[in-house]
This record gives C-alpha cells, sequence and structure tokens, in this order.
C-alpha cells in the first residue's frame, strides 16, 4: 500500500462532509465498507481530539442509518447463520468497533487534561455507550449471546465515567433521543435494562419495542453502590462492575457492586398498564406508534416482570443434567415420526401407478425412492428425504414442562427459528412429544442453544382440512391432535398450519378420533403452527 492508501479521505469535519456528499451511499453494504475504511484509517492517524470528535459526530448518523439497513441482512434469520448472514452480522460489528474505537482515543486524550465535569468527557462516554448499546441491539437480533468483554467494557466506560464525575452529566443526542437529552448513566441503565427482558425470547417486532422501552425509561433508573431501600414491590437489579456479565438479581456485595433502582419505572409501568386494561391505546400511553394490543400489554407486562418484580417465577424447578434428547424439526418431520413413520399423504390415497411403483421399488431395492408429494408435497417443501432425520441434542437442564439443549454448529443438520414446532423425545420418553422453541440463541463456544416449552399430552398425527361455508373444502394438510391433560389444567388442543384460526371455523379431521370441530379460540401461535381450542362436532 501506498502512503495516500493509508491516508483517511479526510482530516477535518468539513472534508468529511464533502466526501460523504461525493461518495455513493444509497446502498447499505457498500456504504458501510465505504464507512468501516475510513473510521479504520481514522483511527490509525493522528488527529486533534477536538476534530476527532467533530468528525466522528459528522459520520455517526449516516453510519446509524446504514446500520439499520444493513441489519436486515442478518435480523431474525434462522440459527445457525448461513455465510452471507453471518458475514453481514461480521461487518456490522466491526463498524461499531471502529466507531467505539475513535471515541475511545478521543476518552484517552481528553481524560488527561479534563476537570471534573467537563461536558466533551461526558457526551465522549455516552457516545461511546451509545455505539456499545447499538452493537448490542445487534447482537441480539442476530441471535448471539454478548460476550464477557462487551459486558467487561460497559463496566469499565461505567466505573470511569463515574470517577471521572460525568456519568450524570446531561447532553444531547438528537440521533438516538430526538428532544430528550441522553447521560452516561441512562445508556449504560438501558444496556442493562434491554438484557434483563430476556430479549431471545422476544420476536424481532417486540425486540425493537422493547430496546425503544428501555432507552426512554433508563432516565428513570438510579444506580446506587448500596442497596436500595425497598418498598416492597420493587426488586433491583444487581451488577457486579468487575464480571463479565450483565445485571442480574444474584446478590453481589463489595466495592464493584451496583445496584439499579427502578422503583421510579415501576410505577410508569403499573399506570399504563392499567391504562391499557382500560382499552388505552397504546400510542395515548407513548409507548409507540406501532405498538398493537392484545400483543403490547403482554409485551409490557414482560417487561415489567424482568425489570422491577425480580424476574420470572417458573411452576416447576428446572434440573441439571447432562443427558441427551432426540430432536425433529419442522411439521413434515414430526408428523412421519408421530405417524409410525409414514409421510403425510391425502386420506384417501389412491394413486395406483404410484403404489404399484412404490412396491417395485421395496420389491428390487427394499425402500421407497425419496419423491416429493405432487403438488401440495412442493407447495410446502416436503422432503422425503429429510423425513426420518433426527438429531441428539445435549440436554443442560429440564423440568416437565421444558427442556435447555445445545448443539455444536459445525453438526447441525437443521436451521431453527424462534417459536418454530418441534418433536423431542427425552430418555425416559416413549415416544415423542411436542413443543415449540421459546428461544434460540448462538453462544461463543460454538453452539446453538435453545429452550423448548413441551405442550402436555401425547400427540396424535392427523390429516385437517378447513371447511368454509359456502362448502369448499381445501386440501387436507397435517396437524397433530393434544388430549386433554386435566391433572396440569390443559384442555384438547389441534396443532394446525399457520394461519387456519378463526372463531367459529370448522375441521374436517381424518386419523383421529373426532371427524369435524369448531374452532373457539387460540391458544398459541409460532411461525409454522397455530394451537386452537374446539368443540367436538356430530
Amino acid at each position: 500500500m501506498t502512503a495516500s492508501d493509508l491516508q483517511p479521505a479526510f482530516l477535518t469535519a468539513d472534508q468529511c462532509r464533502q466526501w460523504m456528499a461525493a461518495t455513493p451511499l444509497g446502498n447499505s453494504v457498500q456504504a458501510l465498507a465505504h464507512l468501516l475504511r475510513q473510521l479504520n484509517l481514522l483511527n490509525r492517524n493522528n488527529v486533534h481530539p477536538v476534530e476527532r470528535l467533530a468528525i466522528l459526530e459528522v459520520l455517526r448518523k449516516p453510519i446509524l442509518q446504514a446500520q439499520e439497513e444493513g441489519a436486515k441482512r442478518f435480523l431474525g434469520k434462522p440459527l445457525p447463520l448461513v455465510p452471507p448472514e453471518q458475514a453481514a452480522f461480521d461487518s456490522a460489528q466491526a463498524v461499531w468497533q471502529g466507531l467505539l474505537k475513535g471515541y475511545g482515543r478521543c476518552i484517552e486524550v481528553e481524560m488527561v487534561h479534563a476537570a471534573t465535569g467537563n461536558p466533551r468527557l461526558a457526551l465522549l462516554f455516552q457516545r461511546a455507550l451509545a455505539t456499545l448499546a447499538a452493537a448490542q441491539i445487534d447482537i441480539y437480533r442476530a441471535g448471539f449471546e454478548p460476550s464477557a468483554e462487551h459486558w467487561l467494557a460497559l463496566h469499565k466506560l461505567f466505573a470511569t465515567a463515574e470517577h471521572a464525575g460525568i456519568v450524570d452529566t446531561e447532553v444531547e443526542d438528537a440521533v438516538r433521543q430526538g428532544r430528550t437529552p441522553s447521560s452516561p448513566r441512562a445508556v449504560y441503565a438501558e444496556v442493562m435494562l434491554l438484557h434483563a427482558t430476556s430479549p431471545h425470547e422476544l420476536s424481532s417486532r417486540h425486540l425493537a419495542w422493547v430496546a425503544r422501552w428501555a432507552r426512554r425509561w433508563a432516565r428513570k433508573v438510579r444506580i446506587v453502590a448500596s442497596t436500595p431501600a425497598l418498598d416492597g414491590e420493587t426488586v433491583p437489579l444487581n451488577i457486579d462492575l468487575a464480571a463479565g456479565r450483565a445485571a442480574g438479581y444474584r446478590l453481589v456485595e463489595g466495592p464493584n457492586a451496583r445496584w439499579l433502582d427502578t422503583s421510579e419505572v415501576r410505577r410508569s409501568l403499573k399506570k399504563r398498564l392499567s391504562q391499557l386494561e382500560k382499552g388505552t391505546p397504546p400510542a395515548e400511553l407513548q409507548l409507540g406508534e406501532d405498538c398493537t394490543q392484545p400483543a403490547c400489554g403482554q409485551v409490557l407486562k414482560h417487561v415489567y416482570q424482568r425489570w422491577c418484580r425480580g424476574g420470572i417465577n417458573r411452576k416447576h424447578e428446572r434440573t441439571a443434567t447432562d443427558a441427551t434428547c432426540a430432536v425433529v424439526i419442522g411439521v413434515e418431520g414430526i408428523y412421519y415420526h408421530l405417524a409410525g413413520e409414514q409421510p403425510f399423504r391425502q386420506p384417501g390415497y389412491t394413486d395406483d401407478e404410484a403404489l404399484r411403483r412404490e412396491r417395485d421399488e421395496m420389491a428390487t431395492f427394499g425402500r421407497i425412492a425419496p419423491r416429493s408429494l405432487g403438488a401440495l408435497g412442493q407447495q410446502q417443501s416436503f422432503r422425503a428425504e429429510d423425513w426420518n432425520v433426527v438429531e441428539e441434542w445435549q440436554m443442560l437442564d429440564d423440568s416437565a414442562t421444558g427442556i435447555h439443549a445445545a448443539h455444536p454448529l459445525s453438526d447441525i443438520l437443521e436451521r431453527v427459528s424462534q417459536r418454530q414446532l418441534v418433536a423431542v423425545r427425552p430418555p425416559a420418553a416413549a415416544a415423542f412429544l411436542i413443543g415449540n422453541l421459546r428461544w434460540t440463541m448462538v453462544t461463543g463456544d460454538a453452539r446453538l442453544h435453545v429452550g423448548i416449552m413441551i405442550l402436555p399430552g401425547r400427540p396424535e398425527a392427523i390429516a385437517l382440512r378447513a371447511v368454509e361455508l359456502s362448502g369448499v373444502r381445501e386440501p387436507y394438510r397435517p396437524g397433530f391432535l393434544l388430549p386433554a391433560v386435566p391433572a396440569v389444567g390443559s384442555a384438547a388442543s389441534i396443532i394446525t398450519p399457520p394461519g387456519t384460526f378463526r372463531a367459529g371455523r370448522m375441521l374436517e379431521l381424518s386419523g383421529g378420533p373426532l371427524p369435524r370441530v369448531r374452532l373457539t379460540h387460540l391458544i398459541d401461535r409460532g411461525i409454522d403452527f397455530d394451537r386452537v381450542g374446539f368443540e367436538p362436532l356430530a
């Protein structure tokens, strides 16, 4: 590389504006590549810290905009990410780290000369923490776990700002906050609140709501070095500034202990929950124009429990284990194993030519050649060669209703998504049970972790189709009947294809004890299923 290749395209804020005006930044991929290169070159060059900060302030908004657009390449994708998605995520994190390093260089110089309470130093710490906050949101959106190094960097920035006496100094941040002022403490509280909500359990849409709410309510959080006075209703989150982990409800004591007092947040959340129950629209409560009921109320209750009430109380105690369980991913595979290793076919299947061909293949080869199920199979992407795929997952803990399991990324056969239907057979079970993935996450040890919520009752494979009032009958599709389990208060239900539920809709069933049912209510919904309540029809 020549000397000119090692120089950034700009060394002043005015030159940066001129470069941006002349550089095509409409394509997010190209824009991020240009921005990352200039950030890296800028970080390698000696620039006056005041000018460096001015340049970073010019770059910050276009970086945030390009990153938001680029995140669509990995946001909410099945795990593990495929190479192009992983490359997009890695590039995004490299940009955040480049921006963070720029603020870090300014902080290093400013710390030597700054007086206590210096507003420029407060701005630098707020911007550095906000950069890590943006990186953290992308980590969740890509399905990853924040590393210990990420938390240590956040803790160090907060502790240093606290020591410098500028942790509560308010600064403007129009890009992230609009007209609302921010501070190093507010951003630090924001990232701790966000992690406390168990973000891997949230859909991409709900994660966006929670990230916005964490930013909004973080200003009401007090961070103190001694246990706050307890009011009997609020449980404070606890932080260890020397540990590579986020705030939690485990007790930490000593000079590195801090508490997040969310008493004011609790009062604000309770008022809004009360107003939502009375029918007030979420937008009128400043929760967001994109928030809709009843999902908004459900997510806000989820947040309230984790920010203010000590987290969730499990009905069933989890027990650590090192056993393995069998897992089947995908509706077609689940049907195959629950139906006695028979692929789904339309009831009354009487294709004589196909039957003759299958008998010939069995006589000649001892098996039936893999093939699709015609138009229906092609439409649903059924793959006969994958019907019998069963993966062995390592169980980490389990309870009567759930399993936490992990699998090395290098051996994964099927990608998985949050809220996806699975079949699981724990070691003590004689047959497969049905569950859904409540959360999915890739950890730093290159393993995919999942939380499986097991649905009560031994499932039965059935075929089902909707009967419209006009008399039109759709083709049968695979489904599953779950019996009532009075011991746990679970009524009988049906697992149907997604989008099937409509109150009062009639279904014809084949292969089970009930010929016809009427749908009464929606119990749960995932990306590839509806779980519905019903009443039998004669």
